[in-house]
């Protein structure tokens, strides 16, 4: 992607030559990119969660959020994963202007991002279930008194 842009950005502002296919291309590779990072995320359970304000909540409601939560999010993206492969089978014969490919190849970053954030999610939830205590709580690093940093 980086090699690309430069490229392009060369070709446009010094050779006054802009490539056809190029902005095409960084487009599709950023939602790839992107849904691919994001089923990385979700494997590593690295997602931004209102992890405060469930740890605030007394023991009970907080283990209902833990082990509910995971479920709301495994209907979300297999919703998505599916509906996303239903839009492939509408689209799969319209063709790209600049790159002339189908654009089922682009569009079909959605589904297998979601998928994979499905199968990851029911390993979340399985990993739960097999567990008997909850998650630590987190703490809110504290600061140091020489320079007033975050120890993370």
């Amino acid at each position: 992607m980086l090699l690309v842009a430069i490229i392009h950005v060369i070709m446009r502002y010094v050779f006054k030559s802009p490539l056809s296919w190029s902005e095409e291309f960084l487009r599709f590779a950023i939602v790839w990119f992107t849904m691919i990072s994001a089923a990385i995320l979700h494997h590593n359970k690295g997602h931004i969660g209102l992890i405060i304000f469930r740890d605030m909540l007394p023991r009970k409601l907080r283990a209902f959020c833990i082990r509910v939560v995971p479920f709301m999010a495994v209907i979300a993206t297999a919703s998505v994963a599916v509906n996303g492969i239903l839009l492939l089978f509408k689209t799969y014969k319209q063709i790209t202007p600049a790159l002339n490919i189908s654009v089922a190849i682009p569009y079909a970053a959605i589904p297998i991002g979601c998928f994979f954030m499905t199968l990851f999610g029911i390993g979340h939830i399985l990993e739960i279930s097999l567990s008997d205590k909850l998650p630590e709580k987190k703490t809110v690093p504290e600061t140091t008194e020489k320079g007033g940093e975050c120890n993370l």
